[in-house]
This record gives structure tokens, sequence and C-alpha cells, in this order.
């Protein structure tokens, strides 16, 4: 029900069904305002230092405000700076604007408010079907299950939480005082950073963590991993788990996925997969051969909410066997334990498969936009991006300033810029900064080799072949720009 105060609505939180539908209205048309503004607004703007010190200044609301008064203020104050995902060139930080039927699945699931731990409810089915096609699409045997999570960094921690009891029995209860060996875990040196937070978080330590080198292009060496397992073994160490990627964040390359799967099951090793930005291309029928043993995985992390383009937040934990998921996590509190034959019980628990208890229902929009999208026209949208990318890298080649110090195997692209003279590594940090403030295109940086380089990877259903020369003009422009201020 609603109140009226100086002919302004104040809502109580029961509001009448034609209350909460002009509610939903105003929200709507804030959101369609931007939708609309979206793919040509600038790729990032700075929210102004005045209005950042307002807010941190907002006291604590003594009398709650209007339902449209609320609305206004986010329209006018929040809406406006966003980072700009979405915007045509939008290319960093793997982000993809979410698709449409996404954003309306999620106002749903937000309505039901479910609490998808378990029971027999429709959202606990709705995520089982989900996690069987993601298993699906990227090559994992039937049978293979696992759950929804906020995002790669949560995925990863799951999927190696599972490989630390797998391997190591009773470290959930005991720790690691039971082990009679040091374990040891191995990643490239291109791996994700939250491999190592993950690998910290489960009370491995850090050094834990061997990292293997990279070959020329920027893969796991396999012969380097090879010679590091065996000459752990023979210091007294225990080699546990190989963590190779499905697409690296720096370059977007497929670590050799089969060589590797044999090193680790000739060590006896869990086999995990961070495929959080790139698992989903084992779906393309050209790319198979580089995702060839990525079915012989024990665990593979991944996020819809990058190359599904479904919104945040949308992570994936898959495993072969979901057994050893229940092993780490399972636990049941007492007030909800439910007989076989309750009329609440359902096929599972989610809950006993990953840390959470409360988990909201993300399910709903992943199967809404997989539903939607099908991957007929998926493939279609990720021709695109790679397309997009590999046009940005050909278009840098042919310039005399820039360089390409990376190849990628999907939609990655890395350039450099060239400064006649000086510093080219703080050069091209001021230069990223340059491309920043322009905000006609957004891209991140990164090292490769000792160079700060220009990276962005291509996962924007907006982007076309002219948004490529955009890129690259941009660069060169700008770059020349700040080589006139050096001179």
């Amino acid at each position: 029900m609603t109140t009226v105060q100086g002919g302004r609505r104040r809502a109580a939180p029961d509001l009448e069904p034609a209350d909460f539908r002009a509610l939903l209205d105003h929200a709507a048309a804030i959101a369609t305002e931007h939708w609309k503004r979206q793919p040509e607004m600038r790729a990032y703007t700075r929210p102004p230092e005045e209005l950042v010190a307002a807010w941190r200044a907002a006291p604590l609301p003594e009398r709650g405000e209007t339902l449209d008064r609320v609305l206004d203020k986010i329209a006018r104050e929040v809406v406006p700076y966003p980072l700009g995902v979405g915007q045509r060139r939008w290319w960093g930080f793997i982000n993809s604007p979410p698709h449409p039927v996404g954003i309306a699945a999620e106002l749903i699931a937000s309505t039901l408010k479910n609490n998808c731990a378990g029971t027999s409810q429709m959202a606990v089915h709705v995520e089982l079907t989900v996690m069987d096609w993601l298993a699906q699409l990227v090559g994992l045997p039937r049978g293979s299950g696992g759950l929804l999570v906020s995002g790669g960094s949560m995925a990863n921690l799951v999927g190696l939480a599972a490989a630390r009891e797998a391997k190591l029995p009773g470290s959930r209860r005991r720790g690691l005082r039971g082990a009679a060996r040091q374990p040891t875990l191995y990643a490239s040196t291109e791996a994700h950073s939250c491999i190592r937070r993950a690998v910290e978080l489960l009370g491995l330590g850090s050094d834990a963590l061997r990292l293997v080198p990279v070959d020329r292009e920027y893969r796991m060496d396999v012969g380097a991993l090879r010679a590091l397992m065996a000459a752990d073994r023979a210091a007294g160490l225990e080699p546990i788990c190989v963590v190779a990627s499905a697409g690296t964040v720096n370059t977007g390359v497929v670590d050799p996925l089969a060589a590797i799967g044999d090193v680790a099951r000739e060590h006896g090793c869990w086999f995990h997969v961070d495929g959080a930005y790139g698992a989903v291309g084992a779906a393309l029928p050209e790319l198979a051969a580089l995702y060839r043993g990525m079915e012989r995985a024990d665990s593979v992390a991944m996020d819809p909410h990058k190359w599904l383009y479904v919104p945040y937040e949308a992570g994936a934990t898959l495993v072969r066997d979901p057994a050893t998921l229940r092993a780490m996590f399972a636990h049941r509190a007492e007030y909800l334990a439910l007989e076989e034959d309750s009329y609440l019980e359902g096929p599972v628990w989610i809950s006993d498969l990953g840390p959470q208890l409360t988990r909201e229902f993300r399910a709903l929009k992943v199967w809404a936009v997989m539903q939607a999208v099908g991957l007929e026209r998926y493939r279609e949208l990720w021709r695109n991006d790679i397309a997009v990318a590999r046009e940005i890298v050909r278009l840098a080649a042919r310039q005399p300033r820039l360089e390409v110090p990376a190849a990628s195997d999907l939609s990655c692209f890395c350039v450099r810029y060239v400064p006649g003279r000086g510093d080219a590594n703080a050069f091209n940090r001021t230069l990223l900064d340059r491309t920043h403030r322009d905000g006609r295109m957004f891209v991140s940086g990164t090292m490769l080799d000792g160079r700060f380089v220009l990276r962005g990877c291509v996962t924007n259903f907006r982007s076309t072949l002219a948004d490529a020369e955009i890129c690259v003009a941009t660069i060169v422009e700008l770059g020349r720009h700040l080589e006139e201020e050096h001179a």
C-alpha cells in the first residue's frame, strides 16, 4: 500500500499491483534510455569528484524517500557514470554487454527471491538443466555436474577446493596437518591471479603454487611442467593438481590441454581447466582441435557472464564427478534436514556442492539467454568477435609505429606503440590513460616479457570491423599527439 505526502507517493513495502507496475515502468524507462545510448556512449566517464563526495557524506536515512525520487536520483547520479560495458568498443576486462532477455529474467528472478540452496522448486531444476547444458557445451561427459557461482574467481576456488579434498582426503576436517608431504599445484605464468588467491584461501600457501614457464606463444611449456613436477617429487613434495588455461586473459591462447592432461594423469594429479573466458570456444568446430583434452578434466571453471553474454553475476564450476564437490562442501544445518519422502525435498541440495547456503536464482538469466540465442547464433557471434580482434591485429601490423607482440587463438588482441625515443613502457602506460580519457574505446594494459602493451578482448555483440578501424586509428592518433608533446 502507499501513503501520500505532499502529493508524492511514499511507499510501504507491500505495494498494490498497480503501484508496483508503475514503479517497474519508471525503472524500465531509465534502463531503456541507457540501453538506447549504450552503443555510442563514451567508453568510460569518471564520476565528478563533488558527486562522489556528496554520496560518501550522505547520512543514514532517518525517513524514507518517495520511490519516484529514489529512482530519479539513480537516473541522474548513477546511470550516467558506468564503466561503459555495452559501448561498441568496450573491450577491457573481458566484459560483454548483457543480452536483453537476461536483464528481463534477472528482474523476474529478483521478484521471486528464491533461495536456490535446495528443495523441490523449479529454480533448482532450472540450474540443473543449465549445468547439463554448460557441460555439454564444453565437452564434458554425461553425468558431469556442478553449480553456478559469482564468477571465475569463485569458480576456480570451488574447483580447486574439490581437488584439495580429493587428493588430500580428510583435509576438510584436519586441514593440512595430516599431509605426509607438502602438496604442490601447477599453473603457467600466464594463469589468472585468482588461481594464486584460491591456493592461498585453501590454506595451501602461495609457495605451493608452482608457476610453469610458457613458450613463445604464451602457452604452458609442457616439457617445463614435466621437469618441474619430477624435480618436486624428488625433493619430497607431493604434486596434487595441474591447472591449464582455456583462453588466457592476457593473450587469449589455449594451453596444450591434451598434453597437460597426460602429465596430470601420469602423476595422479587433479586436472583443472580455467576456461572462465574461453571454454565456450570448444563449441566452434574450427577451434575444436585446440580444446582436445578438456573433456578429460576433473573440473572446469567458466563464466556465462563473459562470452555467453549473460548479465552479472554468473560463473560456473563444472566437475566430472559431482560427488567430489559433496565430499568437500556437504553440510546440512538441522533446521534444513528433511525426510526422504518430504513434500519439500528435491533431487539435490546445490548448497552441498559449494560454499554458499543462501544462493540467488542465477540460473534463470543463464537459461533465458542460452534458450533465446541458441548454439547456431552463438557460433555466429563468437566468430564475429574473433574476426574483429583479428582485424585489429591486421590493421595494427600495417602501421609503422605499432607492433603486435602476441597472437591469440580467440578474441583477444595485444598492440604496442613504438615511440621514436624514450621509455616505451612509460609511453604506452601514458597512452593507455589517454585512450581512457578520450572515450572512443576502452582497452586495458598488461605486461608481456617485460613490455607494457595495450590489450583488449572482444566479447561484444555490438562490435564490427569498422570498430576495429576506429580502434587502431585512435591508438595511432593519440600516440602521435603524445610523441609531439614529448618532442
